[in-house]
């Protein structure tokens, strides 16, 4: 996002991507994606992200194509076609081929199946640290999985890695990485004088695209709560179930309060799986770790003030934050 608002990136084809939701500093990504001059999406559903594309292709889900999966374990895996995309959905891989060869590129798409690309994933990583190439779809088949590293055809693969006493470096040893703290990016202060943390609930995935479609999981959590320990809430004259206006130093977004011991008195937390007036990352600042180059979601600067009522989005609820469906009431 930020090459792309400095003009070094002028088109771009995001697959089932939605920054909107799940980028910090909301307002900056949204600048940054409308000064693209083409912007195309693949996806399952239109995100909020997808509504600003120029184009959107229906792409597939998991169970809508065939392919090699990885697990956090480090298990490769062989997912298999459950059911056909509908409509006129594609799998993925077809339309990236296709499009590489409508734009005059196919020769460095030939690939006739899924099977034609994990082959050469196997070749791509042939020596390196996550090696595929002992990797097949029939060992895979036969043994549940393979374990990667797997240099050799005949190699059982590794299920527990450096098991043998040797490590990814030369020396075989494995090396602490000092870091030095530093001050965060968005301090507090006396006009932001509390942290703001954010992350996920159960009920939730991700940015919510798939997730906040379903009605069951929306009844367990309808929409993003302030969460703020007791001591910090009877400071600001705060209870539970009140509308509470959260300002950082880039927006500002008004919730309702979920009081709880589970949190540090000196802390807030807004799970960040809304989009527009419930976004958290409207409120998340964009320094990145040196290193990693992650955002840094886990503290920003903020400050707290009850509202009067809730917003105009919190008018259409209940009166306890749940949103009102059709055929509910």
């Amino acid at each position: 996002m930020e090459a792309i608002n400095r003009g070094e990136i002028k088109a771009l084809l995001s697959c089932c991507f939605n920054p909107l939701v799940s980028l910090p500093d909301a307002k900056f990504t949204q600048e940054a994606l409308e000064k693209l001059e083409f912007f195309g999406v693949v996806d399952f559903f239109m995100s909020e992200t997808a509504h600003h594309a120029d184009v959107v292709l229906a792409g597939s889900l998991q169970e809508e194509e065939e392919g090699i999966g990885c697990t956090n374990e480090g298990r490769v895996i062989h997912i298999q076609k459950a059911v056909d995309p509908p409509g006129n959905a594609k799998g993925d891989s077809w339309i990236y081929c296709e499009l590489a060869k409508r734009l005059g590129k196919g020769k460095y798409f030939p690939y006739a199946s899924t099977k034609d690309i994990y082959e050469e994933l196997r070749e791509a990583s042939r020596g390196g640290l996550a090696d595929y190439f002992g990797i097949t779809y029939e060992k895979i088949d036969k043994n549940m999985g393979i374990f990667w590293p797997c240099p050799t055809l005949d190699h059982p693969g590794t299920p527990r890695l450096f098991e043998d006493g040797r490590s990814f470096h030369p020396d075989g040893k494995h090396h602490f990485v000092v870091t030095e703290w530093r001050e965060s990016g968005d301090p507090v202060s006396v006009d932001f004088p509390v942290y703001l943390t954010t992350g996920r609930v159960v009920s939730q995935y991700l940015s919510g695209t798939q997730t906040r479609r379903i009605g069951a999981l929306l009844d367990q959590y309808p929409n993003p709560r302030l969460e703020i320990h007791p001591r910090l809430a009877e400071q600001y004259q705060i209870k539970d179930g009140d509308w509470v206006t959260i300002t950082s130093r880039r927006s500002e977004i008004t919730l309702q309060a979920m009081v709880v011991k589970t949190i540090r008195p000196d802390t807030v937390f807004i799970p960040y799986h809304w989009a527009g007036n419930r976004s958290a990352n409207r409120l998340t600042h964009r320094t990145l770790d040196p290193r990693s180059k992650i955002p840094e979601f886990k503290v920003s600067a903020c400050q707290l003030k009850k509202a009067e009522g809730p917003p105009e989005w919190g008018l259409a609820s209940n009166g306890n934050g749940t949103e009102l469906r059709k055929g509910k009431g």
